[in-house]
């Protein structure tokens, strides 16, 4: 198969040489690297409270009331580990099923451990509440224990599971998205100068 060659430009028109790449500076690339650095910490973090929980023997809670202050915050995330019940001692922070509410969690301390009719019960109270709790955890199987807390990220995963949050949580990276596509499109990188 032979080559063919185009006909030269007439005299009118007028070749275009390409302009060589600027290099980039040595701050832009450090720049970049820190902003992917960062926002790949940020993507790990967010992962660790949303997916880890489900894979890892771990809870990462949001707490909605201020019982706790000033140990720990309204809005905070609470981490919880597993721990057996045998193991929890008075002074203990633990996160229960509350005895009248099968629906709620609590987070609170062990002030006391009682024995009953019913056999070992935890006495606990929160630490901002003045009295104990009017219930008796029973003090059997396993549960969680407090490990840490994260002041007032718990604000930021109930706004993302909000339908506002989840809606903003796909849109403004899918849209982020398209718009690098496109000016990917618009205007494309240009060619390195060969040699």
């Amino acid at each position: 198969m032979a080559a063919t060659l185009q006909n030269p430009p007439s005299s009118g028109a007028r070749s275009v040489a390409a302009e060589p790449a600027r290099p980039r500076s040595v701050l832009s690339t450090i720049g970049q690297g820190l902003g992917l650095l960062v926002l790949g910490v940020i993507v790990l973090f967010l992962l660790s409270l949303t997916v880890g929980p489900l894979l890892l023997p771990y809870k990462a809670l949001t707490v909605y009331s201020g019982s706790m202050e000033p140990l720990i915050h309204t809005g905070s995330v609470v981490i919880d580990v597993p721990v057996n019940a045998q193991d929890v001692k008075v002074g203990d922070i633990v996160t229960f099923v509350r005895p009248d509410n099968q629906n709620e969690l609590v987070t609170h301390r062990v002030i006391a451990i009682e024995t009953g009719p019913s056999g070992r019960q935890w006495v606990t109270k929160g630490d901002a509440n003045s009295v104990a709790d009017a219930w008796r955890v029973p003090a059997s199987g396993s549960g969680y224990e407090y490990s840490f807390s994260i002041p007032y990220f718990g604000f930021v995963l109930v706004w993302l599971q909000s339908p506002i949050g989840r809606l903003l949580f796909l849109v403004i990276p899918a849209a982020a998205l398209g718009l690098l596509t496109l000016y990917e499109l618009w205007w494309p990188r240009r060619a390195k100068p060969a040699g």
